[in-house]
Formats: structure tokens, sequence, C-alpha cells
């Protein structure tokens, strides 16, 4: 961390701190006028570009990699604020997981390009086996004679999964992330394995060809890769979340996830667990049971254990902060990867 702050990071805090009115609130542009903000890179363009490639040395480093799941604008939208810019993220943000990667805004598009080129962050997002099949039962729950679905669930899978993979090129993004959960199989009937051991190859295998056909591209996992029969895959992945984390109430669930995934066959010497930020609409979220910020109390365990990246969801409610936006994320980033500040 510390090739990140060995440049100009005076001359980031006070430039943070003379325009927090325009870094921190949000912003609608009602009209087309010009704004000249007091940015870094216009303050002092020399010190800003050694700033830069100290985030660019940082990324090559050993550290524990740092994910932000990031909803993004659809195509069809106006940017409005700044929780929606890439480019507000934090610079030490690794990678970011788009939640809406089939059409991008022109903005988000610029964004992308200059995060990647001058901070050197990657971008991806998730095709979940189980976010496919809830929506193949959802056409089946509303199918009438009128407007009926008859369409085999394996070919809803390939199609759906193919369509999603091609968002991987079109849009410019440096890789995807597998979602896949699967079960245990030691309860299920003969014909209920059979039927189940079809669904993940044809799944698995999809993933696994385009794996192939795309060796450039990054591939990670989030969900259960114990219960994934063939691990050649899950072996290519970069890293493994672990969805069994993303439920945890306490550090010791996330040391129960990394458990129950350490099985043979499972490298684990690339996991990752992953947690929430808050939630307006529910309190119950985003908080362990003592208390503690999920987000927080994951970024100190994290710090001390054999795993190889934390991710974090629903941080666009931390962006809102009079201070500093990003206020929470920033601090568990600095626990991760600790600088000599």
């Amino acid at each position: 961390m510390n090739n990140i702050y060995k440049y100009g990071f005076a001359l980031l805090a006070a430039c943070v701190s003379a325009g927090a009115l325009t870094s921190c609130g949000d912003w609608t542009e009602q009209e087309s006028i010009d704004l000249v903000y007091n940015t870094p890179d216009k303050a002092n363009p020399a010190q800003y570009a050694k700033y830069l490639e100290g985030i660019r040395q940082y990324r090559q480093t050993d550290h524990k990699l740092t994910y932000v799941w990031f909803n993004n604008p659809a195509g069809d939208q106006v940017t409005n604020t700044r929780a929606e810019r890439v480019m507000a993220l934090p610079d030490s943000v690794d990678f970011v997981v788009f939640n809406n990667p089939a059409s991008l805004t022109e903005t988000t598009i610029s964004d992308m390009k200059e995060a990647r080129e001058k901070k050197g962050m990657k971008f991806s997002y998730v095709i979940d086996f189980d976010a496919i099949k809830l929506a193949y039962l959802n056409h089946v729950a509303t199918s009438t004679e009128e407007n009926p679905f008859d369409v085999d669930f394996l070919d809803f899978v390939t199609d759906t999964a193919s369509t999603t993979l091609a968002y991987a090129k079109k849009n410019g993004f440096d890789g995807i992330m597998i979602g896949y959960n699967g079960k245990n199989t030691s309860h299920l009937t003969a014909a209920e394995l059979t039927e189940y051991k079809k669904q993940e190859l044809v799944f698995i295998g999809i993933m696994s060809d385009w794996h192939a056909r795309n060796p450039e591209m990054l591939i990670d996992f989030i969900g259960k890769p114990q219960n994934v029969a063939n691990k050649d895959l899950v072996n290519d992945c970069h890293v493994l979340f672990l969805s069994e984390s993303q439920s945890a109430n306490s550090t010791y669930g996330f040391g129960m996830a990394v458990a129950m995934a350490s099985v043979e066959g499972v490298p684990t010497d690339r996991f990752g667990v992953v947690t929430t930020y808050l939630d307006p609409s529910d309190e119950k979220i985003g908080h362990m049971v003592d208390g503690s910020l999920c987000i927080t109390s994951l970024a100190n365990w994290a710090s001390g254990e054999n795993v190889k990246a934390a991710g974090f969801t629903n941080t666009v409610y931390d962006y809102y902060n009079v201070a500093k936006p990003y206020p929470v994320l920033r601090e568990a980033i600095q626990i991760l990867n600790p600088s000599n500040l």
C-alpha cells in the first residue's frame, strides 16, 4: 500500500478537502454549463501523474485484493450522481463488479477506460446459475394460454448464459465472475442426481468452453466451489469468493465458510470472502451480531487470514459522507493493506 501514498498524498488530501462540496455531494446537471473543479490532476498534473504511477505499481504488489460490487446505471438511464461514477470509487479498489453489465452509459464507458488506463482498475460481472434458474421459474409461473412459455430449462440456461457471456467483450470488461452454489448431493435420489449433474454439466461446460476460447479474460468464482463436481474450472479461477460468507454475522462465520470450502480438489490459496454495507431499508443488513459494521469486521478478520481477496457489496450508501466519500470502504482497504502513514 505504501506506493499509493508515496506520491502526492498530501496534495490529494488538500484537494479533496478544498473540493468537498463538489466531490462528495450529489449533483444533477439541469442545464449545460461549464464547471471548473479544483481536482488533483488540474492542481498539480506532474505530482498527480506520479501518484497514479504509484497506484499502478501497487497493483503489481502482493496485497489482498479489493472487489467492489457496483450498481451502475443501465444504458438508457442518466448518470445523475457521483455515487454512480466509477471514477469516484477509491483509487485502490482492484476490481469493480457491475450489477448491470448488459447496457452501459457513455459516462460509465468513459470512466472504465480512464480508470483502467490511469489506475489499473479491472471490471467484471457475475453470471449466476441460480439467477438464471430463478428467471426461468418466473417465466414458467407467469405463462398463460394466451402467452405460453414453453422452453426447455437447459435450452434456457444455454441461451441466457451465452447472451450474458457476450457482454464481456462487447462492453469492454476484463473478465467474468461465475456464480454457482450447487448442492450437497448425498441425499438426492438417483433421478434427482442425474438431473442435477446434467444441469451442472451444461452450465459449467458453457463457462469452461468460453474460458478456453478467451484465455486472456480473467475468471473469478462466487459460490460453493466444494459442490462443483469437475473442479478443473475452479482451479483456473483467479479468486474463489465463498457465497456462504455473505450471510455470516460474526467472524466465526467467515472462518466456517473457508473451512467448508477447503476440500480435496479446491485450491485454498485463492479464497475470497464477501460481505455487505448498510441498507437504509433494513437496519439489520450490514451489521454483525455484536453491532459492528460487517465491512470493517471482515477487513479486520481477513487482514490476518490466508485469504486472497475481500469483496464488498451495497457500498453506494457509503458514498454519502460530508468529509470524504466512501469512508468505511477506504478504512477497510487500509486495514487490509496497511501503509506507514
